[in-house]
């Protein structure tokens, strides 16, 4: 499944675009687009892919993401249910290379900001006090003037340019092969696990959607994700797994078996060595967290 070329709002008598979603779940596709885009999560959870990377996103997620990098965010089926109490919200600021003109990116002032740039095309996850700091910021910015607007996007194009809390999310792989004019099958299993890791996935299954045997499958996917199969799975059935241990309404055996695993003690060993605790450990610091949270 090729990614779509997705054509994006344009500004309105300005430079960039900055807007608030609220749907009752992403809707977008597997995309991508020339510009750059800042994507903060305010409220919602699911599962995001940006290049080659998969992983849970919810609350306060925050990613930059380059020009013509293939991306998607899903929420879990929960969300598709119409559920009024669900949303998922979002404040996303996109914008061209060139925004400021094509001199822009040659001001010496600005070589830091042209490096970022240039990292961006594989997506950066950011992270500690950086995240919250930039999330303040869009939320900000939505009541600025324009003037202000765009002083403040600079600030946060420079905060991220000077940085060090951040993540790459796509491999180099990826990246060269995307550049290259490569096609990748990588999005149509990614699609195709995300509806189905709960289920009894044969790699056969799987190799099949690709057009390739199991063998080459194995060989191509860890080439790609750098985890095996096996272990890409479970990474998805451990991360509802957590999802659901943190809504705490579901005790530990029946969340063993809604994430898909059949064997309570296959969970607790993959679960222990996924996230460096038992099942109950996890959910009882979790809880213990959120309390903390609401005494701030």
């Amino acid at each position: 499944m090729k990614p779509l070329l997705e054509k994006l709002s344009q500004p309105v008598n300005g430079s960039f675009v900055l807007q608030k979603d609220i749907y009752p779940y992403y809707p977008t596709p597997w995309h991508y687009h020339p510009e750059l885009e800042l994507v903060l999560v305010v409220k919602s959870r699911g599962r995001r892919i940006v290049g080659d990377s998969m992983e849970e996103f919810s609350d306060g997620d925050l990613v930059f993401i380059g020009p013509n990098l293939p991306h998607a965010y899903r929420n879990h089926d929960i969300y598709y249910e119409g559920r009024k109490e669900l949303a998922a919200e979002a404040i996303v600021i996109h914008f061209k290379r060139e925004f400021l003109g094509d001199a822009f990116l040659s001001l010496p002032e600005i070589n830091n900001i042209h490096k970022l740039f240039q990292q961006s095309v594989y997506g950066m996850q950011i992270t500690g006090t950086l995240r919250y700091s930039i999330a303040n910021r869009m939320e900000a910015m939505l009541s600025m003037r324009p003037t202000r607007r765009l002083f403040s996007l600079l600030e946060i194009l420079d905060e991220l340019s000077v940085s060090r809390e951040y993540r790459l999310l796509a491999s180099a792989g990826f990246v060269q092969n995307l550049q290259t004019g490569g096609k990748e099958r990588l999005p149509q299993v990614y699609e195709f696990l995300m509806k189905h890791f709960r289920e009894d996935v044969k790699l056969e299954d799987v190799a099949a959607r690709a057009n390739m045997t199991p063998q080459a499958f194995c060989r191509f996917f860890k080439a790609r994700t750098r985890k095996t199969f096996t272990e890409f799975i479970n990474e998805l059935r451990i991360g509802y797994a957590c999802k659901l241990l943190e809504e705490d309404q579901n005790n530990i055996s029946e969340i063993c078996f809604a994430a898909g695993y059949n064997n309570l003690s296959n969970f607790n060993r993959q679960f222990l060595r996924l996230k460096g605790s038992s099942p109950g450990k996890y959910r009882k610091s979790r809880l213990q967290g959120r309390q903390m949270d609401g005494r701030k």
